[in-house]
């Protein structure tokens, strides 16, 4: 129970950036992803989705060669301790510049089998980008949310692979969907009852198959 308490905090802590701007800029109103963590923690590594369900945030301060790897699973993005760079040959790089993957436009040079090409893309640790990985690209809405768009739900869970120095780590995650502002469920504060009920409903998930296995184990 303390350890819901807790990450029902840590929601409330999170709320003031996930709704205190109104709609999320330039994501589908509606739907929130989540990033919940990098699996296996990599010190220095950060990473936060930005408009609800638009763009992902990583930055690398671990002082660590970090790469994202595409959609093919191809090098997609570079971070080092002298700026962050894109491999032009890779097909993500034109597919994450838009919202809507059906608008991007890739080339016939990018290949995903091909050996990477690296441009600077900025001076800094960090960069974002649209990660299709991340969000509901289909034009209808989920089974889910058409039987009940008055409610929240899990819509699924994520995970964009990275290594860091070599080793293999990846960023997982969560997209729901919460009603909008206005909708018969009510409009106080859509955002934060989504991040929050979604941490309980996962955490909660946790705790229950945790006591199930000590009780297994006890004699």
């Amino acid at each position: 129970m303390r350890s819901l308490i807790a990450l029902a905090a840590a929601g409330l802590a999170l709320a003031p950036t996930a709704s205190g701007h109104g709609p999320p800029e330039g994501g589908v109103v509606g739907y929130v992803s989540t990033a919940s963590g990098l699996k296996p923690h990599v010190l220095g590594v950060s990473v936060r989705v930005l408009g609800g369900d638009d763009r992902l945030r990583l930055a690398n301060y671990s002082g660590k060669t970090v790469l994202v790897l595409g959609y093919e699973h191809e090098p997609f993005l570079r971070f080092t301790a002298g700026g962050v760079y894109e491999n032009v040959r890779s097909p993500a790089v034109y597919l994450s510049r838009e919202r809507d993957p059906a608008k991007a436009h890739v080339p016939a040079s990018a290949d995903a089998e091909a050996p990477p090409r690296w441009r600077k893309v900025a001076k800094g640790q960090s960069f974002e980008w649209h990660d299709h990985r991340i969000q509901w690209t289909e034009s209808e809405p989920p089974a889910a949310v058409q039987r009940a768009p008055d409610e929240v739900h899990l819509i699924s869970r994520w995970a964009v692979p990275a290594s860091a120095d070599g080793k293999p780590f990846s960023v997982s995650g969560f997209l729901g969907y919460v009603p909008p502002p206005g909708g018969s469920g009510g409009g106080a504060s859509p955002w934060l009852i989504g991040v929050v009920v979604g941490i309980a409903v996962l955490a909660g998930a946790g705790l229950v198959l945790g006591d199930r296995r000590a009780r297994r184990r006890s004699p």
